[in-house]
């Protein structure tokens, strides 16, 4: 192959990383630019969750659930993308501090945030395997029953679930404890 083709193609591939440099930089927030935090107490102490412009919230204010990116922060409302489905396109949708109920945070542990979608559809599986399959060996069928001894697995390995589930995916209520506020 010639090797101005290699030049060529070596000159293409460095400058493809910087085709959406210009976009990417525009969305980071830059050094002085207002955030908001929302300030946790509970058992385990003191935790601070910071949501920039750009970061993904999903919150219910007014008993309306929404979710969204956070376009802009003030000193008592913040902004959030919203899809128009009438006119297919994303509008700002102001919300203010106090409107808000809830937050809800989605965790990543390890493991843990897997088995709670794992543990209860294994859970299900076991108890309906064994209640399909005959317990007799002589090849006789025999009825359709659940069986003690599956069940007790079966429903911890469904609550286990549960549990890891809503460890996994925390919600915040916003009130005297849980305080919403910008910064």
């Amino acid at each position: 192959m010639n090797p101005v083709y290699f030049l060529l193609l070596g000159c293409i591939l460095t400058t493809m990383p910087l085709a959406g440099l210009a976009q990417r930089a525009a969305a980071l927030p830059t050094l002085n630019a207002r955030y908001m935090a929302l300030d946790v107490r509970g058992l385990t102490g003191f935790a601070r969750y910071r949501y920039q412009v750009g970061d993904e919230i999903r919150l219910r204010a007014k008993g309306d659930r929404w979710e969204g990116p956070v376009s802009a922060v003030t000193d008592s409302t913040f902004d959030i993308l919203v899809l128009n489905e009438i006119m297919d396109r994303t509008e700002n949708l102001t919300i203010r501090f106090r409107d808000v109920d809830r937050i809800y945070r989605r965790k990543q542990i390890p493991f843990v945030t897997q088995l709670g979608v794992i543990l209860p559809v294994a859970g299900v599986i076991y108890a309906a395997a064994d209640f399909v399959n005959p317990k007799t060996l002589d090849g006789r069928t025999g009825r359709f029953l659940f069986d003690k001894q599956v069940l007790i697995p079966s429903g911890a390995m469904i609550v286990a679930g549960g549990i890891f589930y809503k460890i996994s995916r925390p919600v915040y209520r916003v009130g005297k404890r849980n305080r919403l506020r910008a910064f």
